[in-house]
């Protein structure tokens, strides 16, 4: 149970950064600000180089509100962690944002871990190529306000394709650090 409620935690902060983002003045329509420059905000680039092999998914996955995603993770909860259907060694569950409507309240919201890819496999997401990601908060543990101030880096000024969050776990399976990353078209 201390898995699915460190979840929801995260759920929780997650809905309230969106409506925190939701609130903002219209900063992606303006184009008269500067460019955000990387370095001063604290964001990195991926730094890996060359190709990598396609990486996947598999969990629940629904068009939602972002606010319903606690009512996302109970379904996850439900489908996957409750019948044991996660894997022995396992060592990260993973958020994938995409199709974000253009005022950032609703997405394709997919729920799962790492799988490979098979031939008998359809239910699997492919993720974003980890080159194209830009990093908003590195892999450690943070705080709330390190969270929101995560999210409150995305630039809105470019077009979001998916936005990646990372919740890496213990050998006991409880959460123990995250990463959040976003990918623009």
């Amino acid at each position: 149970m201390k898995l699915f409620a460190s979840i929801l935690t995260t759920a929780v902060i997650t809905g309230f950064v969106w409506g925190l983002v939701v609130l903002q003045p219209a900063m992606a329509d303006s184009t008269q600000q500067a460019q955000i420059n990387n370095e001063s905000s604290g964001v990195s680039r991926g730094v890996k180089q060359g190709d990598t092999p396609q990486q996947y998914l598999r969990g629940v996955t629904k068009t939602i509100s972002l606010e319903s995603l606690p009512s996302l993770w109970r379904e996850f909860d439900r489908k996957l962690v409750e019948p044991d259907k996660l894997p022995d060694n396992l060592d990260r569950i993973v958020v994938l944002y995409q199709k974000l409507n253009s005022d950032f309240t609703e997405a394709q919201v997919t729920i799962g871990y790492p799988a490979e890819k098979s031939p008998l496999a359809s239910d699997l997401v492919a993720l974003p190529a980890i080159e194209q990601a830009e990093l908003l908060m590195n892999r450690g543990q943070h705080s709330e306000s390190e969270l929101i101030d995560a999210w409150g880096r995305i630039n809105f000024q470019k077009s979001v394709d998916a936005l990646v969050e990372i919740h890496y776990l213990n050998s006991q399976g409880q959460p123990e650090s995250s990463q959040l990353s976003v990918y623009y078209k």
